[in-house]
């Protein structure tokens, strides 16, 4: 799977880094940066795990998953970017969306049979897509951009 977007730019040019600079640091050269940010070629897991540490972005290693396997982009959701607070009140506020529509009451009902029926498949889906909206949301605050006091 190619990129649909160039997410290695992306997260390089959101560190401040030259391709040069960038190749550098990886140990790769300029023209293979730029082969992987064009879509020429995909870059290897161990280039890109590399590329996480330099550009300080979780939410490349989500990206490039999704991107690069077709089982991980149909279990991994699509993850924003966003600042903390933005990922903070996110997560919050569908976490809250769930317990007041009290979905979580709703999916024990569904599952205390262990079958989903056709008649309870329609409220099971939208359950399950509010999970997903949840999982995105965590997984953005865990790729959120945060001031760090190290």
């Amino acid at each position: 799977m190619q990129p649909s977007c160039n997410i290695y730019q992306k997260a390089r040019n959101a560190k401040g880094l030259t391709q040069e600079r960038a190749a550098e640091l990886l140990g790769i050269s300029v023209r293979s940066l730029a082969d992987y940010e064009a879509g020429v070629r995909f870059p290897p897991d161990k280039v890109v795990t590399q590329m996480v540490d330099i550009y300080d972005s979780q939410l490349l290693a989500v990206q490039h998953l999704r991107q690069s396997a077709a089982l991980a982009y149909g279990v991994i959701p699509d993850v924003p970017e966003l600042c903390l607070s933005q990922a903070v009140l996110n997560l919050i506020d569908c976490v809250y969306t769930f317990a007041d529509n009290k979905m979580d009451r709703e999916l024990i009902d569904i599952a205390r049979d262990g079958i989903i029926s056709v008649e309870e498949r329609p409220r099971f889906d939208h359950i399950m897509e509010q999970i997903s909206n949840i999982t995105s949301a965590a997984f953005a605050l865990m790729c959120s951009h945060r001031d760090r006091r190290d």
